[in-house]
């Protein structure tokens, strides 16, 4: 008897564990989630997920905000919910800590950027053509984004010490491997892929927050002055004339 009392005992509990709430983790992932879960209802998962992302997107919003404003390091968690119309304990359903929600912040603007210029890269069929069209997508998207920008640029060096080097890292792979793939088509001349491309990144990052300081933005002016800017100097380091006017 007592053998089967202690067996009976486990099984009590897997039914108290299954009965638990889920996971915080597992819904901060639903946020990302663009399927459904396999053996779930739909039409359910689908609202639970409206909700999340809606949730998700009021957090990061309002702290885009909060961080503008106040500062990174002098903003507090408090100050985003502040922002938004949710309970303090939502914020924690997502994120652990403001450190995280600036990650989420750099990531998915970084992702933003480099679906959209290297779809343009991609495109380009003369070295002017791909620097012009790469750094003007860009500087739309700083001019788009003016108060996100902005607020990175303040907060500048605690992004740094959160590892906004990791984070852009995956864009400039990205940048290289296009590069490298336009050199084979011949669009790009010989040259050291991986200089110019992270010359490439650091002028668009510099300028575009400059291009921001200065109204009414010139979106045009800043786009020609870093791509003749480029082009001269990848003509002298090739001894090529790249320009399309001379090509």
């Amino acid at each position: 008897m007592r053998s089967s009392r202690r067996g009976s005992r486990p099984s009590k509990r897997r039914v108290r564990a299954r009965r638990k709430s889920p996971d915080r983790r597992s819904v901060s992932l639903l946020a990302y989630s663009e399927g459904g879960v396999p053996g779930k209802p739909a039409e359910p998962l689908r609202k639970r997920e409206r909700n999340a992302l809606r949730n998700r997107n009021a957090i990061l919003s309002a702290a885009r905000e909060v961080f503008s404003e106040l500062g990174y390091g002098a903003a507090t968690i408090r100050d985003i919910i502040r922002r938004t119309q949710l309970a303090a304990g939502t914020f924690y359903n997502y994120f652990p800590d403001k450190e995280s929600v600036l990650q989420a912040i750099m990531e998915e603007f970084t992702q933003r950027m480099r679906a959209r210029v290297h779809a343009t890269r991609m495109e380009a069929r003369t070295t002017e053509e791909l620097l012009r069209s790469s750094f003007l997508t860009c500087f739309r998207l700083y001019a788009e984004e003016q108060t996100l920008v902005e607020m990175m640029a303040r907060n500048a060096g605690e992004m740094t010490l959160l590892g906004a080097g990791a984070i852009l890292e995956p864009a400039v792979e990205e940048l290289i491997a296009d590069l490298r793939a336009k050199e084979k088509e011949g669009v790009l001349p010989p040259i050291d892929i991986e200089r110019l491309a992270r010359a490439a990144v650091a002028l668009a990052a510099e300028l575009g927050v400059h291009m921001l300081d200065r109204k009414p933005f010139d979106i045009e002016g800043t786009t020609e002055f870093v791509t003749q800017l480029m082009l001269g100097g990848m003509e002298r380091l090739t001894g090529k004339s790249l320009a399309d006017d001379n090509g």
